[in-house]
């Protein structure tokens, strides 16, 4: 403004010394008075103009950088580590923020829902693999933005329903064979294996000893229908008694613990056990638990986190924002950083080639992931396995036929079906 007026001063300033001036020709005099008010015409519209505009926001001569908000259920050194590459982030995109708020997981699902039938929440979701079936079920999410290439199949399916993604695979877990390398050598088989001194497990669950139970024709779901009384299923859990009543298989909660200790010369656990096993000093070394039958069998991935975007915040203004962020937090650098950070390791393939993760247990991670049994968001598997683990407790603890168990599961998961309204 007051720059407006001092160019108006100078315009009248200068059209008044042409109309006074007695030096000049009138001729000349004339063509200045002409010239002059243009000059003022022009001075006006510049004031006009000027008093007019909006001011701008953001950085000078661009836009405001987007706010991404993330929301996710990590806590401590994750919590940290997670911080540290959202500002770096920041910092080589200026333009998004990436603003980072902590949600219980407890309470994930039923805040995110919450919020969203309010027209709020965040742009971004960290979570686990079942939260984001929750999320997915009340409606909460949009098809991802960014399209990951680089993810194990496993994983990727796991948050894919009707064909279509609907979360990114970030950090996962999957189950190895561990032996004690001071006591004890890389079994053949499963023969090899059940010596007297035998293998522990913190419990006798699907996702511990799914390439054992599918890679000797284990099924729950056979051309579309519930198969828990298959033969296969039979055979199996005889089988798991026996090595149970043996001890063969030794059930013990604190199995890491006795592992570390010498105690029990195999174990079965997650590769995220790794870090705290060398932590410990322990002479470990490992293998995926399909070597043990030849190849055959695929194990479940375990504890799964995945990156979502809102079904409400993901609008055609923000996606580009919502991209770069889904993008940078995949890139094996900030996976390594949050595995640094804690236990689970980065689901995506590249990582892998990366020289750190040519030693210790990535080699088995890599092989066990690669071959891991695939199963889609939406697989009716999902919702079953907790009913097959319920039957596989109640032989082992509660002494209950393998065929009485297996028959109760079949009517349970045929009832949950019918209540899901699904075929």
């Amino acid at each position: 403004m007051e720059r407006s007026k001092m160019t108006m001063h100078i315009a009248w300033r200068l059209t008044s010394s042409l109309i006074h001036g007695s030096t000049m020709s009138a001729r000349w005099a004339n063509a200045f008075v002409g010239a002059g008010r243009v000059f003022l015409i022009i001075a006006t519209l510049t004031l006009v103009t000027g008093c007019s505009s909006a001011p701008q926001t953001g950085e000078p001569g661009g836009p405001a950088p987007a706010v991404v908000d993330v929301w996710h259920s990590l806590q401590g050194a994750e919590e940290d580590a997670l911080e540290i590459q959202a500002q770096m982030i920041a910092e080589k995109h200026p333009e998004v923020i990436v603003k980072l708020n902590y949600v219980p997981e407890k309470t994930f699902a039923s805040f995110s829902y919450q919020s969203e039938a309010g027209g709020e929440g965040p742009e971004i979701f960290i979570a686990s693999r079942e939260i984001i079936h929750q999320l997915y079920g009340q409606g909460a999410l949009a098809p991802v933005v960014y399209k990951d290439q680089e993810a194990f199949p496993a994983a990727l399916a796991a948050f894919r329903f009707g064909e279509i993604s609907y979360a990114l695979p970030w950090l996962t877990d999957i189950p190895l064979l561990y032996f004690r390398t001071d006591i004890a050598e890389a079994p053949l088989d499963l023969a090899g294996l059940f010596t007297a001194k035998g293998v522990s497990i913190v419990s006798p669950d699907t996702a511990t000893l799914s390439a054992w139970w599918n890679g000797q024709g284990g099924r729950i779901i056979n051309t579309g229908k519930v198969s828990f009384n298959d033969p296969n299923n039979v055979v199996f859990l005889q089988q798991l008694l026996t090595w149970r009543n043996a001890q063969a298989i030794r059930i013990d909660p604190a199995a890491i613990t006795s592992f570390a200790k010498g105690e029990t010369p195999y174990i079965i656990t997650g590769a995220s056990a790794a870090k705290h096993l060398t932590q410990q000093n322990v002479p470990w070394g490992s293998m995926p638990l399909s070597d043990l039958l030849g190849g055959q069998g695929q194990s479940l991935i375990g504890r799964t986190l995945g990156i979502a975007n809102s079904a409400i915040k993901t609008t055609p203004d923000m996606r580009d924002a919502i991209q770069t962020v889904e993008k940078a937090l995949l890139t094996p650098e900030v996976e390594g950083a949050l595995l640094e950070a804690g236990r689970l390791l980065p689901a995506n393939i590249s990582y892998y080639g990366r020289p750190e993760a040519q030693k210790g247990v990535f080699p088995q991670a890599k092989t066990a992931l690669s071959k891991a049994w695939t199963l889609e968001g939406n697989a009716q598997e999902w919702k079953l396995i907790s009913i097959q683990d319920s039957a596989w407790n109640s032989v082992l603890a509660e002494n209950t036929a393998p065929e009485d168990a297996l028959n109760n599961a079949q009517v349970q998961a045929e009832k949950a079906i019918l209540v899901k309204g699904q075929p």
